[in-house]
């Protein structure tokens, strides 16, 4: 968005310095919007948000109830490929005017194509990127980041719950909303697709490279890449590739609440497709659970609880491989893991290399981090 959201709510005493950094923390290491990060968090309720947005912005706000039930004759003015190149839903045609549901209403790019395709006047509204997602989900079928769907699901649960004149809650922990005690997703259509870390504005997300007849890493090319990265996906393209080119098999996976969920996995230089739909949850016993409970690697065979198994078959590798799981730990907690796999001798002569190597990752996550806050505020 164009305008400088923390400032204007730092402004508004809507939320302290404080919370600003946590949510700039947040926004960076799970890849989604400041004001979504703030929602999340609990600073600030989706309902103000978008209320402060339309009093600053000067157009109307789009409620819950709105964006839920929309006629299909309005959905139909707007195609589908420019609803997601744009990520906007039309909610009401009077006419020659239709009023366009938009996180970000001063894209006056986006306005004038809208307008030059339906051939209507555009009358730009405000809504909140979570209830965005939401909609554009279940309206047109474009599938949604995996974060912003649990978020809603969470703030549909808080409404439904909660009484009228509800405060906004200090932070807290979020649990995935619409869960199972067998771990089963309910009521919620959960994407393949899972982008990792957050980029930096302008910065767009690069596929993982393919790694046949590309020159190899070095530590040292590989440090000089980390340091330069512009986005998440460079770190993680450059780190999977390494991993890829050194070990049978290679990845790395986000801890997101009670979840370890596969980014970018390669085996014999081939990208591992089926990881980025692989959720393990951290409840139940893992390896992934160990790691984020003691933040200590953990090396060798695992033991065959239903989360492993599942871990095991979408590497691809049997139970008496040996794996290597190393956490990636920033702002004292968690964030990630690296999963790599060979023989035990190979793993314990590695490990002080891999470590040194994580370490790096994490700064390099910590240097976005700091980008972000000096462009966002």
């Amino acid at each position: 968005m164009a305008i400088k959201l923390g400032e204007l709510l730092l402004s508004e005493k809507l939320i302290t310095p404080e919370q600003l950094d946590d949510a700039l923390k947040n926004q960076t290491i799970f890849g989604i919007k400041l004001g979504s990060a703030l929602i999340e968090l609990g600073y600030i309720s989706d309902e103000q948000l978008c209320r402060f947005l339309s009093r600053k912005l000067g157009v109307p706000a789009v409620s819950p109830r709105i964006m839920a039930s929309i006629p299909q004759g309005v959905l139909a003015l707007v195609p589908v490929e420019l609803a997601a190149k744009y990520r906007v839903v039309p909610i009401r045609a009077d006419g020659k005017k239709l009023a366009l549901a938009m996180a970000d209403p001063t894209d006056f790019k986006a306005i004038d194509e809208v307008a030059f395709v339906t051939g209507c006047v555009i009358l730009p509204h405000i809504v909140p990127d979570v209830r965005l997602t939401s909609a554009l989900s279940k309206h047109y079928q474009i599938r949604g980041d995996i974060r912003y769907i649990k978020i809603e699901g969470e703030l549909a649960n808080r409404r439904r719950n909660a009484p009228v004149s509800e405060a906004v809650k200090k932070a807290e922990k979020i649990e995935i909303p619409m869960m199972s005690d067998s771990g089963e997703l309910l009521n919620i259509e959960i994407p393949l697709e899972f982008e990792g870390f957050a980029n930096l504005p302008g910065n767009e997300e690069e596929l993982l490279p393919e790694m046949d007849g590309v020159e190899r890493y070095s530590v040292d090319r590989l440090s000089i890449e980390f340091a330069s990265a512009k986005n998440r996906d460079q770190i993680a393209n450059v780190f999977i590739k390494y991993l890829g080119q050194e070990f049978t098999v290679g990845a790395l996976f986000i801890i997101r609440n009670n979840m370890a969920v596969g980014w970018r996995g390669i085996a014999a230089g081939t990208r591992i497709d089926a990881l980025e739909s692989l959720s393990i949850l951290l409840g139940k016993p893992s390896v992934m659970r160990d790691v984020l409970e003691t933040r200590q690697f953990a090396m060798g065979t695992l033991v065959q609880t239903a989360e492993n198994v599942q871990l095991l078959k979408t590497l691809g590798v049997n139970a008496a491989t040996p794996l290597l799981v190393l956490p990636i730990v920033m702002l004292n907690k968690v964030v990630a893991a690296v999963v790599v796999s060979a023989d035990m001798d190979a793993l314990g002569k590695r490990l002080n290399e891999l470590q040194k190597l994580v370490y790096k990752a994490s700064l390099a996550f910590e240097m976005l981090i700091i980008k972000n806050k000096i462009l966002m505020t």
